[in-house]
């Protein structure tokens, strides 16, 4: 009898094993088909420009998207957007695609609404779901517009990227809770806010320059938010070698770095030069952002609720 049951139960566990990896193995090339954006791009100076702005300081596409070998070039701001840096984590190694307009291999061949799709509604032009790393989908239209615009500008690069491999907890999580692709939080604005306000500051911090996306804890293998939001993290950007903590950048007066920053200073801060070499925070760029965009943001800032979480050393080097 306990012989049976032994068996029963082990035929139970493999079948629930291979209904389970059949269930992921059917999830890894879903397609979805949400509107592309009426989108085209512009040939107009100012609306390039502002595109520019939003690449290469605000948004800082060359952090990902950037050619890996040239990364030096990206304090001026001119990195090619070629691709290829990969990031090895633990659900696979995942690349950061080619965006220039190479018609072989990047968005030479891709539409205007579907650039506009891919950052909007994070689904590529084949209709599989994009991995949630560009969390920008809250740009307003008129910004969609300039991003598509600069991109459409920039000189065409040939740089074949691998295709992303996932491991094992890659798929599942793939076919579970990455399954379907993210889209805007909240309907995102026709027209851009501009002037040192705090609605402006929202935009930039909450769609754009995504402070959160850093400053907040994150679970390392879903990508899933699970501190309070802008309280610091730990484990950022880990390697072996090195470990990065981004700050908890609430007003809390203990812990928080905007507890006794006042504007003038945290504008000052935007201005100088990086206290730690090889920061993840991409200095050189928001060096260059407008003093309007910084007061904004350090007054939207000002209204996100404190909160007490000390992430202790910015930055801790393993010795060996």
């Amino acid at each position: 009898m306990l012989r049976k049951i032994l068996l029963a139960l082990v035929a139970l566990v493999g079948t629930v094993v291979a209904g389970f990896a059949i269930f992921v193995a059917a999830r890894q090339n879903l397609r979805y088909d949400p509107p592309a954006p009426a989108i085209s791009a512009s040939t107009d100076p100012a609306v390039i420009a502002r595109g520019r702005y939003i690449v290469r300081e605000l948004a800082n596409c060359a952090s990902c998207h950037g050619d890996p070998t040239r990364m030096a070039e990206a304090t001026a701001g001119e990195t090619p957007l070629s691709g290829g840096f990969v990031w090895n984590i633990p659900p696979g190694a995942i690349y950061a695609r080619n965006i220039t307009p190479d018609s072989g291999t990047g968005l030479g061949r891709v539409s205007d609404g579907a650039i506009a799709r891919a950052i909007r509604y994070g689904v590529g032009p084949d209709g599989r779901a994009l991995l949630p790393f560009m969390e920008v989908q809250g740009l307003s239209d008129e910004d969609l517009v300039a991003v598509v615009s600069y991109l459409r500008t920039q000189p065409a690069v040939s740089n074949p990227v691998p295709p992303n491999h996932f491991t094992l907890l890659g798929k599942i999580v793939k076919a579970t809770v990455l399954a379907k692709p993210v889209g805007p939080s909240e309907t995102p604005p026709k027209a851009t806010p501009h002037g040192p306000t705090v609605e402006n500051g929202r935009y930039l911090v909450e769609h754009v320059a995504n402070c959160w996306a850093c400053h907040t804890q994150r679970n390392m293998a879903t990508g899933a938010l699970v501190g309070p939001r802008f309280g610091g993290a730990t484990g950022f950007d880990a390697t072996p070698e090195r470990s990065w903590s981004p700050p908890n950048i609430t007003s809390d007066p203990e812990t928080g770095r905007l507890g006794s920053l006042t504007e003038d200073a945290f504008v000052d801060r935007f201005r100088a030069e990086p206290l730690l070499p090889h920061s993840p925070m991409p200095w050189q760029a928001f060096q260059r952002l407008s003093d309007d965009d910084l007061r904004a943001m350090y007054r939207y800032l000002k209204t996100v609720p404190a909160v007490h979480r000390d992430v202790g050393p910015p930055v801790v080097d393993v010795k060996k």
